[in-house]
């Protein structure tokens, strides 16, 4: 049996001291299985939120390129860890998915929120513990040479990888029992983007 309360890789602490945004979905009130297209309508519109506070595209080129690269990392980001959150919700529980973001002077955290029942985050644990420990551009080599040869399943972790490779995230996992729901796990992936690191300093 899981531990209640875990934390994988590199979770980090929320910044009180930052400009943040929190989106919520119901998974009663609407079918999961029709979300699908919504995921992506909720991904632009956290990476064009983000561009708000970040200079101008008209200023300089550079400024241009920088805002272009964090709203494509942010909106990519926020996809991939929807599709996670819904792949392991519980469906029959109201338990929102909640998609979190916040904006700090030197990074840019996106985490998404789900419930699972005992045995999905186990077995999303299990699927993170994976990439946790590795060096993450060796797992990714390794993910495409089996999707190459056609040993690819439904517990690829490309998503996750092309965030920390591609994107130079820092991935982290928190597992803690749900207060009122004794048999669901509320499980959080948080993905932190550098903001100095990879764009170099913010105007």
């Amino acid at each position: 049996m899981m531990a209640p309360d875990r934390i994988l890789g590199d979770y980090g602490n929320s910044n009180e001291r930052c400009e943040y945004l929190t989106l919520a979905f119901s998974p009663l009130s609407v079918p999961l299985r029709t979300r699908w297209r919504n995921n992506g309508l909720s991904a632009d519109f956290l990476g064009d939120y983000v561009t708000t506070f970040l200079p101008a595209a008209s200023e300089t080129a550079s400024a241009g390129k920088h805002q272009a690269e964090i709203r494509h990392a942010v909106t990519y980001i926020a996809n991939e860890l929807l599709e996670n959150a819904m792949k392991y919700h519980a469906h029959e529980v109201d338990i929102p998915i909640r998609l979190r973001l916040e904006l700090a002077d030197d990074r840019i955290t996106v985490s998404a929120t789900n419930g699972a029942v005992a045995g999905q985050a186990e077995h999303y644990r299990t699927f993170v513990e994976r990439i946790a420990p590795e060096n993450a551009g060796d797992l990714l080599v390794r993910q495409l040479e089996d999707t190459a040869a056609g040993n690819g399943s439904a517990e690829s972790c490309l998503g996750l990888l092309t965030m920390m490779n591609d994107y130079g995230a820092k991935l982290g996992w928190r597992f803690e029992q749900h207060g009122a729901h004794p048999g669901v796990t509320m499980v959080t992936t948080r993905a932190i983007l550098p903001l100095k690191d990879r764009c170099g300093e913010r105007a």
